[in-house]
């Protein structure tokens, strides 16, 4: 099957303690958190690296706050709120990509076949791919440039476990040709880092050496050959 030029754009913040990985705090001090921010991100942009895909950074930061630095092409988020963002983000990309996916950068463990079968459905004729994330929300949508519409992305309850359901009732009533991926873990809260410091552990899904060396530095995971 034939994929379509498409760029994967991820929508993250600059690792600052006290910015990033709120949840997190009480589990972590502020300065870990953001730490493993970095190591998130980092560990995901290296996996999507020489992919079928182009991948783009899309920064949370004031408007007179320079981009961080990055080895890939980026921009500045704009809007009030998430789903003003997306549709802005998405929107820019789609100037010039067939089709775009979004995502965030809590998904330290984000296998690259996941982005690169949302992009083979939009090729296929889906308007709009979803990744069911386990908390009621999304950790990706795909959509093409004729079926970006606005409002998949006004009036929805943003953080709260109506995020996936309201989204699909918006493509329903707007006629979209919809297809949702395996579900998947966001890691925003302690209990949802001890599961990924059990999956990196064991070794399951792709390598994150950035999270697996911090999390074993921490403790969180057992060093091997040590009791």
């Amino acid at each position: 099957m034939t994929v379509t030029r498409s760029c994967l754009v991820v929508f993250t913040k600059p690792a600052r303690p006290g910015f990033v990985k709120t949840r997190l705090v009480g589990e972590l001090t502020a300065e870990r958190a953001a730490q493993l921010q970095g190591a998130f991100l980092e560990d995901l942009l290296v996996r999507m690296e020489g992919a079928s895909f182009q991948t783009r950074l899309a920064w949370a930061v004031d408007s007179d706050e320079p981009l961080p630095r990055s080895r890939m092409e980026a921009f500045r988020q704009e809007g009030r709120d998430l789903g003003e963002r997306l549709y802005s983000g998405l929107s820019r990309t789609l100037a010039e990509f067939d089709s775009v996916a979004a995502i965030g950068s809590d998904h330290p463990d984000l296998p690259e076949t996941v982005v690169v079968e949302a992009f083979e459905k939009l090729g296929a004729g889906k308007d709009v791919v979803l990744g069911p994330a386990s908390d009621g929300g999304y950790y990706l949508i795909g959509v093409t440039r004729d079926s970006l519409q606005r409002e998949l992305f006004s009036d929805v309850e943003w953080s709260t476990d109506r995020v996936l359901e309201q989204t699909l009732e918006r493509c329903r009533s707007l006629g979209a040709r919809v297809e949702t991926l395996g579900s998947l873990d966001d890691v925003d809260t302690p209990d949802d880092l001890r599961r990924l410091a059990g999956r990196l552990a064991l070794g399951s899904g792709p390598s994150s050496p950035n999270t697996k060396s911090l999390l074993s530095e921490w403790g969180m995971i057992p060093v091997q050959g040590r009791t």
